[in-house]
Parts: structure tokens; sequence; C-alpha cells
């Protein structure tokens, strides 16, 4: 069964509504898994093209220039951004589908206890992915993160708690692709001996606390917003 009816106990009402069906799932599965393949792919072909000898003729023709790099620096951060890059973005990808098969057998399981228990059970770090997937497609929209955290609040709605929780997983998941990317990044500019390793790797540190507190943040109000959308509605 796939539209099943879900009630939960809400303060003195009740609160009833539908689990997202198999069809959903599948999508939601399939684009993720289509999305990361294309994430490897580019990054794959990214880092086949990293070549320091053609940076380095960028450098010496003066297309590429820096005011606060010597070339040799600016060779090493355009290689590590290149190859580090690309190996971040490719490992993305990987991740991406994993994460869509993951959703599939986690939104699976909880629903054949449902249907063989009647336990009220959807997947919290199924229904995270979902709200990461919609942060991150929303990240054009101010705030996305109360979107997507809301949305995941919603559907894994049974109290606040629970809600807010969800929400902040989702906006953890969201922040996963940056971390991968950055950390890529710093990885090969290390092996550069760079001047600028120490520089870099604290604007990456800091960088990733602030966005991780952010997106947080307003990943988890928008779980609490969400868990309040649905009482409302089914308390009216």
């Amino acid at each position: 069964m796939s539209s099943q009816i879900r009630t939960d106990s809400y303060g003195t009402g009740e609160r009833t509504r539908k689990p997202l069906s198999r069809t959903v799932d599948w999508l939601v599965a399939g684009f993720l898994v289509l999305v990361g393949a294309a994430f490897v792919a580019a990054g794959t072909l990214t880092t086949t093209l990293a070549d320091r000898s053609t940076i380095a003729s960028w450098v010496a023709d003066g297309r590429l220039t820096s005011t606060d790099m010597t070339d040799a620096e600016l060779v090493d951060a355009t290689f590590a951004v290149l190859s580090g890059g690309g190996v971040g973005v490719a490992l993305t990808g990987v991740l991406l589908v994993a994460g869509g098969i993951a959703f599939v057998a986690l939104q699976s399981r909880a629903r054949r206890r449902f249907e063989s228990t009647g336990e009220l059970s959807a997947s919290t770090t199924g229904t995270a992915i979902l709200g990461a997937l919609v942060t991150v497609a929303a990240a054009f929209v101010p705030f996305s993160p109360v979107l997507g955290g809301g949305v995941a609040g919603y559907l894994r709605a049974g109290d606040a708690g629970t809600a807010v929780r969800t929400g902040a997983l989702a906006g953890v998941l969201a922040t996963i692709p940056v971390l991968v990317i950055y950390a890529a990044i710093t990885w090969t500019l290390l092996g550069t001996g760079s001047g600028l390793t120490g520089l870099i790797a604290l604007v990456f540190a800091g960088s990733l606390l602030v966005s991780l507190a952010y997106v947080t943040f307003l990943s988890a109000l928008g779980g609490y917003l969400g868990d309040l959308v649905l009482a409302g509605r089914n308390t009216a």
C-alpha cells in the first residue's frame, strides 16, 4: 500500500496525512542518481583537464593574474581548484548516487514496517535527504534552508522536537557537497607545499563553520515551521 493514512497525536487533536508514494520515492532517487552520475562525469573531466604546464602558460601569457600571489602560488592555487575541485565534484556525485539508493531503501523499510505493524515511523534520514535536496535545488531563493527544513519537518512531523531534528539533519546533509569540494581542494593544495596552505585551510575552516551553522539553524527553524503548518492544517 502506498497511500495509507498516517495519524499522529498532537495536543488534544489529531493529525492526519498520507505518506509519500513509491512513485515519489523512485522519482527522487532517480533524480539523485542521474545528477550524481553527471557530477562524477564532470568532476572526472575537470580533473583530467587540470595540467600544470597549461596553467603556467596562462600565467606567463598574462591570461591569469593575481595581485596577492606570486606566479608559483597562482599556479598552485589554480591547479588545486581544478584538480582538487574536480575530485571533490566527482566524490559529491558518488555521494548523491549513494544518497539516492539509501533514500529508496530507508523509505521502503519504513513503509514495510508501517504495513506490517502499523507503526507510524517515517524514515528520519530519508526525509532529511529529501529536505536537503530541496535546499540545494532552491539555493537561488533567499533562506532556502528554511524551505528544505520545512519540507523535512512537515513530512516527518510527529512532534516539534522530531521535526526540528529532521530539519537540522537536512541542513547538515545539504552542506556535505561544499565540505567535500573544499576538503578536496585543500588536500590538493597541501600536496603542493605552497605557502598558501595555512591561509586556505583557515579560510576553509571558517567558511565551513559559518555555512554549517547558518544552514543548520535555518533548516531547524524550517522544520519547526513545517510542523506548525501540519498541526494547523489538521486542527483547522
